[in-house]
C-alpha cells in the first residue's frame, strides 16, 4: 500500500493544480493508494491555538487571508470526518472557487458545495464545532513539520511494505509523472497521462 501526502498551503492555484494532479495519478496506481491533503497554516497560529490563546471564532480576526485561510481548513478537517475523498473533493472545489472563480468566502458558498458533494450540512456543522477537530489541524501540522523539515511545499510517499517515505520537493507536473511512473499500471501510457495533467494548469 502507498500513503500519498500532499503538504501545502490551499490558498494558491499551484496548491490546487497539484492536489488535481495527484488524484488523477492515485486512480492509476497499481498498488493500493490512500491520498492524503494536509493543508498548512503558519505553526505559530497553531501554536496558539494549542495553548487556548485563540478561538476559532468568527469574532477573532488576525487578518482576512489568515481568517479565510482558517476556516478553509477546518472547513476540510470537518468534512474530512464524513469521509475522506468527499473531504478531497470539497476541497478542490472550495479552492476553484475563491481561486479560479474570485468568490468571496462564505458560509452559503460553503453550503452550496457541501450540498453539492453529498454532505450532511447539520453533521459539518457539528464537526466544525468540535474541539477534536481543532486537535486534528494541530496534529496535521507537527505531522506536516516532521515530514517536511522547513520545506515550502511537499509530496511524501510512504511504501509500507519498504517501511520507507520519498519526500518530492520539486513537482511540476513532468517531475510528478517522473516520480510516479515506476507504481503505475502497465496500460498507463505516460505521455498520455502527462497531456491529461496539463489541463489543470491554471
Amino acid at each position: 500500500m502507498i500513503d500519498i501526502y500532499h503538504f501545502s498551503k490551499p490558498l494558491s492555484t499551484h496548491c490546487l493544480t497539484t492536489e488535481q494532479c495527484l488524484t488523477n495519478i492515485t486512480s492509476d496506481i497499481a498498488q493500493h493508494a490512500h491520498l492524503h491533503f494536509v493543508p498548512l497554516i503558519n505553526m505559530d497560529f497553531i501554536a496558539n491555538l494549542e495553548n487556548h490563546a485563540l478561538t476559532p471564532s468568527k469574532s477573532h480576526r488576525i487578518s482576512d487571508s489568515s481568517e479565510i485561510l482558517f476556516n478553509v481548513i477546518l472547513d476540510f478537517k470537518a468534512a474530512q470526518l464524513e469521509g475522506n475523498k468527499k473531504a478531497r473533493t470539497f476541497l478542490v472545489q472550495l479552492q476553484h472557487e475563491l481561486l479560479i472563480n474570485q468568490k468571496n468566502y462564505t458560509s452559503t458558498l460553503v453550503a452550496q458545495l457541501l450540498d453539492k458533494i453529498g454532505i450532511n450540512h447539520a453533521n459539518f456543522l457539528i464537526n466544525r464545532a468540535n474541539k477534536e477537530t481543532i486537535s486534528a489541524i494541530i496534529k496535521d501540522q507537527k505531522f506536516a513539520e516532521k515530514i517536511m523539515q522547513k520545506k515550502c511545499a511537499t509530496i511524501a510517499l510512504t511504501f509500507s511494505q519498504e517501511n520507507d517515505t520519498q519526500v518530492l520537493t520539486d513537482f511540476s507536473v513532468n517531475d510528478l509523472v517522473l516520480a510516479f511512473a515506476p507504481h503505475l499500471t502497465p496500460t498507463v501510457d505516460t505521455d498520455s497521462l502527462l497531456q491529461s495533467l496539463k489541463s489543470y494548469a491554471y
